[in-house]
């Protein structure tokens, strides 16, 4: 069976969702570009954001049957956080819905779905249980009154929704405490194995570093805890002189605090900074290039980059954060080191480095094992 025409709604800039000039919040990207060759529907509309006011409710033709459509115009000046402009923006969401003839929503984003009507049904699929307005850029925005709102509108997706994904156990208890068990379904993240697998491709970024590569991928803030990774870089070059490197993939507003910090504290020679990348075979290289993939960040659900890098076979190191512990950490492939020590953290990097590669096949979170189950969820089967 197949559905009529389904909405998938994010705080994503679809149309540039691969390259620079998008906007990107969270780790949803990663989950709807993994998920979105597996969704069966006649027509798919990726309702998102866009920076340029005269693309606002234009139809974009995508990929066979899936087009884009911004429903939420987001300033490319503005200092306010994009939550916020799309709660605003998304008050018409029941007009373009009703116009596009949708039978099923799969929502990612909470201020979106927020304004949903009954009588639709919507997948909401929650990407963590901490407040989304604590790892706001701007401290203003983390103030008590605005997180309060925000848990009231995630509380009224709960509420709302006829079924919802939970990626961790979190997300999972969240939802039973608004008594919404039975409609349920824990399933953590996944990412296309099409896609991220183990190879020998050289990567055109970092393919002439021959030193051993302690990776960090994602947005350079303050929630990321780069402090941690760079003085776990640094303490492994103490043990062994020259045989490191860095390497931090991505783009973000915390980035010359970083760059401070290491200039302080470490060595600028240690680390190479690749910019934003958004070819996915590119990052494919870079993983498989890696020796180990590092998590310091202070919150996180279960982080894309996690499943990507172990879809390549590249080992993980993660401090406690989300599901990662719970769902992902197997002692073999993926560790979970308690404290925020970078001395640990080198001592667990030294021993995790005798671990044999995964062959893709032992890959146990892919989109197309998921992908049956969220078809089912989205026709409410």
């Amino acid at each position: 069976m197949i559905m009529n025409n389904l909405a998938i709604l994010g705080l994503i800039d679809f149309e540039n969702w691969n390259n620079k000039n998008g906007s990107i919040i969270g780790g949803s990207t990663g989950v709807i570009k993994s998920i979105l060759p597996y969704l069966k529907a006649d027509n798919i509309y990726l309702m998102g954001i866009t920076s340029e006011r005269k693309k606002l409710f234009k139809e974009v033709k995508f990929i066979n049957n899936i087009k884009i459509f911004p429903v939420v115009y987001i300033p490319s000046s503005t200092k306010m956080p994009i939550r916020m402009h799309a709660f605003w923006y998304s008050r018409k969401i029941n007009r373009i819905l009703n116009k596009k003839i949708i039978c099923s929503v799969y929502s990612h984003s909470e201020e979106m779905s927020y304004w949903i009507r009954s009588g639709i049904k919507v997948l909401y699929h929650m990407h963590g249980s901490t407040n989304a307005l604590k790892k706001a850029k701007v401290r203003l925005f983390r103030n008590w009154l605005l997180q309060l709102l925000w848990e009231n509108v995630r509380k009224k997706n709960i509420l709302n929704a006829t079924n919802i994904i939970a990626i961790d156990q979190l997300c999972f208890d969240l939802v039973k405490r608004h008594h919404r068990s039975d409609n349920v379904l824990l399933i953590p993240n996944f990412v296309d194995s099409s896609v991220y697998y183990r190879s020998n491709e050289v990567s055109e970024l970092i393919g002439t570093i021959k030193e051993k590569i302690l990776l960090f991928v994602g947005r350079i803030e303050e929630v990321k805890g780069l402090e941690l990774f760079v003085d776990t870089l640094s303490e492994l070059n103490n043990r062994e002189p020259g045989k490191w490197k860095g390497v931090i993939v991505g783009k973000g507003s915390n980035e010359e605090v970083i760059r401070n910090y290491i200039s302080i504290h470490s060595e600028t020679s240690l680390f190479y900074f690749t910019g934003s990348v958004f070819d996915e075979n590119e990052m494919r290289k870079i993983y498989n290039h890696a020796s180990v993939l590092m998590i310091s960040s202070h919150f996180e659900g279960i982080p894309m980059v996690v499943l990507e890098s172990l879809a390549c076979g590249t080992p993980v190191v993660s401090t406690d954060v989300g599901g990662i512990n719970t769902f992902i950490s197997d002692g073999k492939t993926c560790f979970v080191n308690k404290k925020r020590d970078p001395i640990e953290f080198s001592d667990l990097i030294e021993n995790v480095l005798s671990i044999i590669k995964l062959n893709s096949n032992e890959f146990r979170f892919s989109s197309s094992y998921a992908s049956v189950l969220i078809n089912n969820l989205l026709r409410n089967e």
